[in-house]
């Protein structure tokens, strides 16, 4: 790999962390109805302002702080650092995949990694509170749509949609795949919350995870969206029934499903050329078939 290839990646690593410094502050606040602009940082438990060389990513935690808040001596959650290390090993991996390695334009890759820190807040606010937030999801919904239409190079990867020589098609185009791709994330969601509705007697899934997937479906497209509905069952089946086999989750216990969703969503970013190829495949098999 050459030198300014490695100098990029560790920039957009290093770009990463600084986001996730900020969403750290977005976990905190969003389920508490807070301002995430003012005020400006401070430690949860003293209310103390945190000057600038305290809030260094990764750097301020574990070696000028040593988790420690400098004025009340209180212990600082180890989510802010693995919040800060997961957002940078995000930017940098999609980087290296998407820029680096498949040649997607910029835009493509800073939509990744938008719609990859909007799952990050959504999973961890799921996780702490059981709610996704209204902020990120809506924010999310309406972000698809417009940056499609204003880079409607988003969705003219693996032949989401046939493209025409003027821009004015192209966006149009664009917009009407990030639409049809957040009414399959969504609806997909929505048919299974009303059937879990019908046939349980009581909710399987929340309103939060249409929107959700109505977010990820705006950006990633309709293909990538049923791909994510798809997998985020199996990683949930991989952390839940060692659990629930070994006793250590109840069967009535409330499980928050964004984080599958989101992890399901990242990693179909990540090996999209495969998963895409994989349900061209099916789709060309089955109409095969129909006919």
């Amino acid at each position: 790999m050459e030198t300014g290839t490695l100098g990029l990646i560790l920039a957009a690593v290093i770009l990463g962390l600084i986001v996730g410094s900020f969403l750290n502050v977005c976990i905190f606040r969003l389920p508490r109805n807070e301002s995430v602009i003012s005020p400006g940082s401070h430690c949860t438990l003293c209310g103390s302002p945190i000057e600038w060389y305290d809030n260094i990513p990764l750097v301020s935690y574990f070696l000028l702080l040593k988790g420690k808040c400098r004025s009340c001596g209180g212990d600082i959650s180890l989510r802010y650092p693995a919040i800060e290390a997961l957002t940078g090993l995000m930017f940098g991996v999609f980087f290296y995949t998407s820029v680096c390695l498949a040649g997607q334009p910029l835009p493509v890759y800073i939509a990744y990694c938008v719609l990859g820190s909007a799952l990050l807040v959504s999973s961890f606010v799921d996780l702490e509170s059981y709610i996704i937030p209204n902020e990120i999801t809506y924010s999310g919904i309406i972000f698809g749509p417009v940056y499609s239409l204003l880079f409607p190079v988003l969705h003219q990867q693996h032949g989401y949609y046939r493209g025409v020589d003027v821009l004015e098609g192209q966006r149009l185009d664009a917009l009407l795949s990030s639409l049809y791709g957040m009414l399959a994330g969504g609806g997909l969601i929505l048919f299974f919350l009303v059937f879990g509705e019908i046939v349980f007697r009581k909710e399987a899934m929340g309103m939060g995870d249409v929107k959700l997937m109505a977010m990820v479906g705006g950006v990633l497209g309709w293909k990538l969206a049923v791909i994510t509905f798809f997998l985020a069952p199996f990683f949930a089946l991989l952390v839940n029934i060692p659990l629930l086999l070994s006793g250590g989750l109840k069967r009535d216990h409330k499980i928050p499903y964004a984080p599958f969703l989101s992890l399901a969503a990242l990693v179909s970013i990540r090996f999209q050329e495969p998963f895409v190829r994989f349900l061209d495949s099916r789709i060309q098999i089955f109409s095969l078939l129909w006919s």
